[in-house]
Order: structure tokens, then sequence, then C-alpha cells
């Protein structure tokens, strides 16, 4: 049977990337271009999408996740672009003794903070972030409202379809199961078609529950100034009640400020 990465691989297969990265790129370039530098830390880089994007605009990029699977195929993708990116398998928790700062830009995407296992290390690791900032320097993340989400009850998700690289076929079925103070649990049901049969694989992850007050806190405790919040990576206004996703964007303060 496919092994975890391979299902995992599957379901970034499953991703429309080439419409994910026009909407997100703009955004985190236009933002690199304020913080006037070109050296970027993409954090939980999965396969690395988003860090070859930004080295094809010409921008040194270091990225690193915990998967040895992801980074391997983050790295095929960047000799498939022809770009440099200096990929890394390494630890939220401990990235800095992995990576070397300081850094212009630095990115957390697609909700990989709330997979953190409690709010200390969500702090540690945002605090960290601030460190290897150059002051000017930007801090840009990506992660649910679950002010919104247990407001509304939100739990499933739309079921997706995907193929493995042995080219079984996927069904990604996912939901949420609330109930603790600090964490929700996301039930990943992904079923592998092999031959004739189908076979189930279950797995859970806990997400802690994250939302724009908790981030706020968190950024201004670790010293960085001034964090906007969006909806979505065009800077639409975010509303803690209706809006889904949160968009950060923070700023570690020059050093005359």
């Amino acid at each position: 049977m496919s092994s975890f990465d391979e299902i995992a691989l599957a379901y970034d297969n499953s991703i429309d990337w080439n419409a994910r990265l026009k909407r997100e790129v703009p955004f985190l370039l236009e933002s690199l271009e304020k913080s006037e530098g070109n050296h970027v830390l993409d954090m939980a880089c999965g396969t690395g999408r988003h860090s070859v994007e930004l080295a094809a605009h010409e921008k040194k990029v270091v990225g690193f996740d915990s998967s040895q699977a992801m980074i391997g195929v983050a790295k095929s993708l960047a000799q498939e672009r022809e770009v440099s990116v200096d990929f890394h398998v390494a630890d939220m928790l401990d990235f800095r003794s992995s990576v070397d700062g300081p850094f212009d830009e630095v990115l957390c995407l697609g909700n990989s903070l709330a997979l953190l296992p409690s709010i200390s290390d969500l702090k540690q690791v945002v605090t960290s972030v601030h460190s290897v900032l150059r002051p000017g320097g930007t801090f840009i993340a990506q992660v649910l409202n679950f002010k919104e989400i247990l407001s509304t009850g939100f739990r499933f998700f739309p079921i997706k379809g995907g193929v493995t690289r042995n080219k079984e076929e996927v069904i990604f079925s996912r939901f949420y199961e609330h109930g603790e103070e600090e964490h929700s649990t996301l039930v990943a049901c992904s079923f592998v078609k092999q031959n004739r049969d189908w076979v189930t694989r279950i797995s859970t992850q806990s997400v802690l529950h994250t939302d724009m007050e908790l981030m706020r806190d968190l950024l201004e405790s670790a010293g960085f100034s001034k964090p906007e919040f969006f909806s979505d990576f065009s800077q639409s206004p975010f509303h803690p009640l209706l809006s889904r996703s949160i968009v950060l964007r923070a700023g570690c303060p020059q050093r005359n400020e």
C-alpha cells in the first residue's frame, strides 16, 4: 500500500498550483520589494512551489520542511525549472540550527504554524522568526481563523481526488473534530485504489485554534511592529467573524524606530 508520504504528495499534486501561485506570489514579491531585499526563508515549504517561483524571480531562497520526501520533490522541481534554492530537512522548532540569516522576508504558508504542538511552541517559533529577520524585514504567514470556524461550526472540507506517483487513484476526505480548548483534531481519510480494491488510510493531526487576536499578541510580544491582517493575498479586509483565512504581514522594526 502507498506510504503516507506518497499519499501526501498525491494530495499536493491535486492542488491547482498555477492558480494558487498566481494569487499569492504577487503579494510576496510586493512585500519583499517594500523590505528592499531579496533573501527569503520559506518555512515548512513542502514541495517548494513558492520557493522555486520566487527563485525564478531572481530571489535568493532558502526553504525547509520536516519531510524528506517533500524536500526531495522540491529539489527535483528546482532542477526542472533550472533555478537555485537551498533546501533543507529541518523542524520549525529548531530551524535556526539549519539555516543562516538574516533574511529580508520569512514565509510560513498553508496553515503550517497551526500544526505546532502548543501555543507556547507557536510563540517560540514566532520569536525565532523575528531573530532571523534583518531590521526592516517582513514576516508573512497564513493560518486559519478559528474564531470563524468555531462560531459557524465548520467541519467538513470538500472531497478531492489525486494520483500517486505509482498512478494509484486517491480520494481525500477531511473533517474537523472540535472540542478541546486550544486544539481541534483534523481527521484525514485517504481512499487508495489498488488494482480493483479500495484501501483506506486514516490519520489525525492536532490543529491549534489560531485567530487574529492570538497572532497579534504573539507578534507584538516577539517585537514585530504594526502587524497587518487580510482575508486573502489580494489584501481583502479581514473580518474576525466572517473570514476563514488569515494572511498576516508584520515588520521587524528598523533600529532607529
